[in-house]
This record gives structure tokens, sequence and C-alpha cells, in this order.
């Protein structure tokens, strides 16, 4: 078995544990209690008018 044999095998290998593990990620959900989860703010765009040093714009 070759080298580039050998390597493109435990790629493949490692591809297939991969996605065993999301699917069965998946299929189980989360486990365990969950905590308290806090949703980031909105963003909103805010234009004021500074030039890149802070300074304002007269």
């Amino acid at each position: 078995m070759t080298t580039s044999a050998k390597v493109g095998a435990y790629l493949v290998g490692l591809a297939v544990v991969f996605v065993a593990a999301i699917g069965l990620g998946s299929a189980v959900g989360p486990v365990g209690p969950a905590g308290e989860r806090v949703e980031s703010p909105a963003q909103t765009d805010v234009h004021t008018e500074t030039d890149s040093h802070g300074e304002t714009n007269h």
C-alpha cells in the first residue's frame, strides 16, 4: 500500500467519523441542562458623522 493510499484511506475514515458524529448529534439533540440562553442584541446601522480618527465633521 502506497503512502498516498494510506493518507487517502485515513482522510476518508476521518470524514466518515465526523459525518457519523454530526448525524448522531442531530438525532440525539441537546443533552443535559441547557442553562440560561442569552440572545445577542439586534444589530443596528448607526452612522455618525465622524471621520476615521473620531473627530466630528463640521
